[in-house]
């Protein structure tokens, strides 16, 4: 069924409406002009007795109507038939019965022809003969026996003459059909074919026609049937250029100068009673019209069978030279294949001699390549692995969702697999996806290399330099104890001698104050230093107290907001654990007191299950977006501090996750809760241990 969207879209509108009834009524006045007229006219031909006309004009008019317009122009003949002959005298009821017989064998007409693959335009013999016997010969003694039984009911007509009259109206109406209905049907192409020197030939051919008929219907003396004939060859003539429609033309002049002659009393057709004059008359246009019609229309299909044959010599030559084109572009492609299969086994010879390992998945996800350098990383021969799923052979580890690297046309990146003897690699991998014409993945093209060796020299490299932090830390507190414990005592009696000195009554109790005076500050920056390299809070109170002091020197010397949130229960950690979130915090506040402008800090540190997640956010100008990727990928230009800071937090198991924008900046430390038990300290210990030797 169709959606009401398309029934809305086919419905017509009320200006559509307006327009076909327009339309149709101007149908109908044409029908109805043209049928009156030439009623008026086949009335008026000779032998004509109470409205049976020898020649009926107008039965041609409604079957050329209602095969171009259809059955719906019926009323306007009926209506035209019935006043007609209404307007001779004939009662009313018998001109009603003769006008709905004659529009009863124009429907007949049409309705039959148009379920008999007819077509209108006459360009096949069997269309020419079907208009002859269907609506010339059958369909008109439907007319015919309306219009004489009404004629006889009313008493117009005698029963005697019943079969006579049946004759003349049958023929009259055949004839009609015959002269009018084609001229009718192929005036479109009358017009196309009247163009040029072929217009003025239509015009000498019909001059030489009626001069011709008006010769022998015209005054002449001619006596003799045979001689009306003489017209023939010019109905030839007009058969063979001009075809159906030339020959509907010849037909019609002639007849009209017959009837025209016949209805004055010349020509050949007024020597014997009115009756034979009548049918010598009919079978005179009956032979004009059938033979230029049949001559035309086998003409036509002997023309058609002749284009159709040059058109099929035309397509067997084409064929044949399509044939030897398609033959030599079948040596050319050969010739190719041959050229790009040993230039393709120069290539893959050339792939085996890599030392990368080289293969082509398909869409299926099956290897369809495998070069010499898989072979020899993976261990699997070709002739083991190709048609076999490569998660199958290699049990790859990605480090992203495996659609991402299917939806990207090239891909980088580091993946995990497993060799035949069931040992772990990582590799550098390549991917490149390969697309058929339409543009649709055919497969992807996977160029892998070796770097487990230098995976595990970077490992090292990284355990080294998380001890070596570790050492850091362990010096810088072996310093500030030292300063706090010698250097810090060895002023602190100074001072308490400068004390006793600056009491005495001697004069130099001015320069023992000034002394003790700088003694004072060198014991405040001895304690700051000492406390910034290794703070003893943290030591002996744990990472809140440590924090907490921190912050409050940190708000007072930098005139920076601290909001700092801590639960209110935090237990001790892991040492290693609570000197990288300290040292973090530290680094944090430095660089956003040195670089991001703002005016207030939030300092968030939350433990659960899982987790302890340390969050220092800042009001900042952020950090330009190129500048924040280096730093998130580790580039040289992140500065020491916050590489240290990702080293110890990678050192203690945990990420670093940087984010800023136009709001502030954001650095966010996670470390897994197994990690900050005191118990993981000796474990950490004995792994540093190992690392470092």
């Amino acid at each position: 069924m169709a959606s009401s969207g398309s029934l809305a879209a086919y419905r017509e509108t009320p200006q559509d409406q307006v327009r076909l009834g327009y339309r149709y009524a101007l149908q109908l006045a044409i029908v109805f002009a043209l049928y009156f007229g030439a009623g008026k006219l086949g009335l008026a031909i000779p032998f004509t007795s109470s409205n049976v006309s020898p020649i009926w004009p107008a039965a041609g008019i409604a079957v050329a109507a209602v095969l171009i317009w259809g059955i719906r122009v019926a009323p306007a003949i009926a209506f035209a038939a019935f006043l007609v002959n209404f307007l001779t005298g004939i009662p009313t009821p018998a001109s009603v019965a003769i006008g709905l017989g004659n529009a009863s064998s124009a429907v007949a007409a049409g309705y039959l022809l148009r379920r008999s693959d007819f077509q209108t335009s006459l360009p096949r013999l069997k269309d020419v003969l079907k208009l002859v016997t269907v609506a010339a010969v059958l369909t008109t003694t439907l007319a015919a026996s309306v219009g004489v039984t009404a004629l006889t009911l009313a008493h117009t007509k005698a029963w005697s003459g019943f079969g006579s009259a049946w004759r003349i109206w049958w023929l009259g109406d055949a004839m009609g059909v015959l002269v009018v209905a084609p001229l009718l049907l192929t005036g479109r192409d009358l017009v196309s074919i009247y163009r040029g020197w072929r217009l003025l030939e239509g015009c000498v051919l019909s001059v030489a026609i009626f001069v011709a008929s008006a010769a022998i219907f015209g005054g002449a003396a001619v006596q003799d049937d045979v001689l009306a004939f003489v017209v023939f060859p010019f109905v030839i003539w007009a058969a063979l250029r001009f075809r159906v429609a030339g020959a509907a033309v010849a037909g019609l002049l002639s007849a009209s100068v017959a009837v025209w002659g016949t209805a004055h009393g010349y020509g050949p057709f007024v020597n014997h009673s009115p009756l034979h004059n009548a049918v010598l008359l009919q079978m005179f246009v009956a032979v004009i019209s059938l033979t230029g019609l049949i001559l035309a229309a086998v003409i036509n299909e002997r023309e058609h069978f002749g284009e159709a044959f040059e058109t099929e010599k035309r397509l067997l030559s084409e064929s044949e030279a399509a044939k030897e084109r398609l033959e030599e572009r079948a040596r050319e492609s050969t010739r190719e294949l041959e050229q790009n299969t040993a230039q393709l086994a120069y290539q893959a010879k050339l792939l085996d001699l890599a030392n990368d390992a080289i293969f082509i998945r398909n869409a299926a996800d099956k290897i369809s390549y495998w070069n010499e350098g898989a072979e020899r990383l993976y261990g699997w021969a070709s002739g083991e692995v190709l048609g076999r799923s490569v998660d199958e052979i290699l049990h790859t580890e990605f480090p992203v969702p495996f659609s991402e690297i299917m939806h990207a046309n090239r891909w980088e990146g580091e993946l995990r697999h497993t060799t035949k003897d069931g040992s772990q690699i990582t590799v550098a991998s390549r991917w490149t996806t390969l697309r058929d014409q339409s543009g649709r993945p055919s497969g992807w093209l996977e160029i892998n290399t070796d770097i487990t060796a230098r995976k595990r020299a970077e490992d090292a490299a990284r355990r080294l330099s998380g001890r070596i932090l570790t050492l850091q830390d362990d010096e810088r507190r072996r310093i500030a104890r030292g300063l706090h414990d010698s250097l810090g005592q060895y002023l602190t009696a100074l001072k308490m001698n400068l004390d006793r000195l600056s009491a005495s009554d001697s004069g130099n109790a001015a320069l023992a104050a000034e002394s003790a005076g700088i003694v004072d500050k060198c014991l405040t920056e001895t304690r700051t230093v000492s406390h910034l390299l290794h703070p003893p809070m943290l030591d002996e109170a744990g990472l809140g107290s440590a924090t907490r002091w921190y912050v409050d020197g940190f708000s007072r010397r930098s005139g920076i907001e601290v909001n700092l949130n801590l639960p209110p229960n935090l237990n001790r950690m892991n040492p290693e654990v609570e000197v990288t979130l300290f040292r973090a915090l530290q680094e944090a506040l430095t660089n956003i007191h040195r670089h991001s402008g703002g005016s207030t800090v939030d300092v968030h540190l939350s433990v659960d299950t899982k987790q302890i997640r340390l969050e220092i956010k800042d009001d900042g100008r952020g950090i330009p977006q190129k500048r924040l990727k280096g730093l998130i990928e580790g580039a040289a230009e992140a500065g020491v501090g916050l590489a240290g800071m990702r080293e110890r937090v990678r050192e203690s198991g945990g990420s670093l996750d940087i984010r800023s924008d136009r709001a502030g900046t954001t650095v966010a430390i996670s470390i897994p809760v197994e990690r900050t038990s005191i118990d993981s300290r000796q474990n950490s210990g004995a792994d540093s241990g190992i690392s470092a030797a």
